[in-house]
């Protein structure tokens, strides 16, 4: 029957191809040489940050050690727990810095946080800063922190320079010189106060945020379009496509036909455009962040969001230059929002992951999990959204204590086992300030601290799955939600884990999995490249295509058992596994079996009632949206 199930999945991957009649233009790959600075020890500090391996997984080495990166953030700081999260054991912090007092996000619906350090031209103001991390030392003294920096325009910058703001007029674009360069002389002027400050040795490293929600998404969250892209856009094309033969601006409207692929050039050049420039913006900061430092300490950003924005004007499809910049030692998004945060869902990573990880970069995982304490925040702070804008579902918090510690817990467990770095993103403040959600984060804490002692902490997966952000330019919008958004989500139920690349990275990686599986229904050049080296290798993979939009977790888990792949799981539930521990996340009530691959000793260290014993399997009863983490030994 296997052998009936294989020869029809493998004929539909086959179709896929045949019926996949469209092939892009061939497109120029796009570069640019940021450089690296050598560590600099007339700007040295005392303190020294970079990735080491340890494990087998980059993770963050503070003074020649490995750190835990688990950390602690809020933005409303007058409502901080940072006491309470220096009491469960966290070191680490990360603080908000605004180069201006404006709203994250595009609208100016809300009030800022607090002032911004260039709010008035020529008079730069680091007190909020300076108070900022006082208050965290007064808290923690041993504290290590990771300022995240908002990058983003003061007033007085916008009215100065109306060439190189958006179509609203309201904010920069990304991809101007002008707000490069003045970006870059206040990065330098920040830089160079906490350099001269107190506190120099408590700063870890940089977190560079820019765009909208500090996510380095186009302001308009419309590729910056507008009458001043064009000088910009026409100048990338005599850059890179000199003889393309077409110039100013493409009609956005092809994004929104009703076929896959709006088969229009132009287009897409202008969608590459939107994301590449802003990936320049990003590598060309952070190597005068690693210049202003010395190159002691890490520097890292948001980016790369291939598996979860939909949109190619956002201009979040440009990762591949970023993997490639030396500057960039880690790269963040939060827990997917897929599903609406929906309890029984795997929260993935925004981006493809371990390709993050073949090219040294951490990942690092913001935990915004929304609780039981959770509040609008027109009702914890009314005075930030008098007109309670931020009123969305996603917003809600959870019904109760016992909900939260399972969501928690599945986010953990994720981080965990994946090798990922992460902090507990406590927006409004108090999201986690119950003895019960504190002695699980003291608990958390130390699982995480004591991991970093285990010889492999890699990756036991023998699925390899693969995404192509550079097919996106070429598909209308509603086929980018059908080829990477949807089409994951059965992977989180499949009972085996998984590892997820962008297709540049095919024939690095390609030999360690037992199954592939492509998630692109366009095949471009990277991706016909892939799939030609699977048929000279004779490897049987699943591809999603115009006929086949995604594999039900019935299909996936069917071609992983005829490719050999170990199932963990056969009940349809969330399964995290690596060498020392196994996690589970019930979707539904019941008896749940976890199949190991040898005989294991086992220890319940969250969740489970201490079960504990040895064998070749885990038989545990469990509650709907209940989560457990075990500890496993190989006997």
């Amino acid at each position: 029957m296997h052998r009936i199930i294989s020869f029809f999945l493998v004929l539909l991957a086959v179709l896929g191809g045949w019926f996949n009649f469209y092939t892009p233009p061939k497109e120029a790959a796009f570069s640019a040489d940021y450089g690296t600075e050598e560590r600099n020890m007339d700007k040295y500090r005392g303190i020294y940050s970079c990735v080491g391996d340890c494990g087998g997984v980059p993770t963050l080495f503070v003074n020649g050690e490995s750190c835990p990166a688990a950390a602690y953030m809020t933005y409303l700081e007058e409502y901080n727990n940072y006491a309470e999260f220096a009491s469960a054991g966290y070191t680490l912090f990360s603080v908000p810095v605004l180069f201006s007092g404006r709203w994250i996000s595009a609208t100016e619906l809300f009030k800022p946080f607090h002032t911004g350090m260039f709010d008035v031209k020529d008079e730069p103001d680091f007190a909020t800063l300076d108070a900022s991390v006082d208050r965290i030392l007064a808290a923690c003294p041993q504290a290590l922190i990771f300022p995240r920096v908002n990058v983003s325009m003061p007033l007085w910058w916008i009215e100065e320079n109306p060439d190189a703001v958006d179509g609203t007029g309201k904010r920069e674009l990304l991809y101007a010189q002008k707000f490069r360069e003045t970006a870059a002389d206040m990065l330098r002027a920040v830089i160079d106060h906490v350099n001269q400050s107190d506190y120099a040795a408590h700063i870890v490293g940089y977190q560079l945020g820019g765009g909208n929600t500090e996510e380095w998404f186009h302001f308009d969250m419309n590729g910056g379009y507008g009458k001043n892209a064009e000088q910009a856009f026409n100048a990338y094309l005599e850059t890179y496509y000199p003889d393309c033969g077409f110039s100013g601006l493409p009609d956005l409207t092809l994004l929104q036909g009703k076929g896959p692929y709006h088969k229009n050039e132009h287009l897409a050049r202008y969608l590459e455009f939107a994301s590449n420039t802003v990936a320049d913006d990003i590598c060309y900061l952070a190597a005068v962040a690693k210049q202003a430092t010395g190159g002691n300490v890490v520097i890292g950003t948001f980016y790369g969001y291939s598996l979860e924005v939909t949109s190619s004007l956002q201009g979040t499809h440009a990762l591949n230059t970023v993997l490639a910049c030396d500057s960039i030692d880690f790269t963040c998004s939060p827990n997917s929002y897929i599903g609406t945060r929906d309890m029984n869902t795997d929260w993935t990573e925004m981006y493809p992951a371990d390709s993050l990880r073949l090219h040294n970069k951490i990942c690092m995982q913001e935990c915004d999990i929304r609780t039981h304490l959770t509040k609008p925040l027109y009702e914890r702070a009314p005075e930030y959204d008098e007109g309670k804008n931020l009123n969305a579902p996603i917003w809600n918090g959870l019904a109760n204590e016992a909900q939260s510690v399972s969501m928690i817990r599945k986010s953990f467990c994720r981080q965990l086992i994946k090798g990922n770095g992460f902090w507990w993103f406590d927006m409004w403040g108090g999201w986690y300030n119950s003895p019960t959600l504190l002695a699980e984060m003291r608990q958390m804490h130390e699982i995480y601290a004591g991991s970093l002692s285990a010889a492999n902490r890699a990756s036991v997966a023998e699925v390899g799955v693969f995404v192509d952000e550079s097919a996106y330019k070429h598909l209308t919008e509603g086929a980018i939600r059908g080829t990477a958004f949807n089409a994951r989500q059965p992977l989180g139920y499949l009972g085996a884990p998984y590892d997820l690349y962008d297709v540049n990275d095919f024939e690095s990686v390609y030999q360690k999995y037992k199954a592939i599986v492509f998630l692109s229904d366009c095949k471009t050049e990277r991706m016909s490249k892939a799939l030609a080296l699977c048929r000279q290798n004779r490897i049987r993979y699943l591809t999603t295509s115009d006929v086949k939009k995604t594999f039900s977790v019935k299909e996936l888990r069917a071609f992983c058992k005829t490719q050999g792949v170990h199932i963990f799981c056969s009940s349809d539930d969330i399964v995290y596994v690596n060498e020392n521990f196994i996690a589970i996340h019930a979707v539904t009530a019941g008896s749940k079996t976890l199949t190991l691959n040898s005989v294991y000793a086992y220890r319940a260290l969250l969740g489970g009632d201490g079960l504990q014993g040895s064998g070749e399997r885990i038989t545990i009863q469990m509650n709907e949206n209940e989560t457990v983490l075990f500890q496993i030994t190989k006997q």
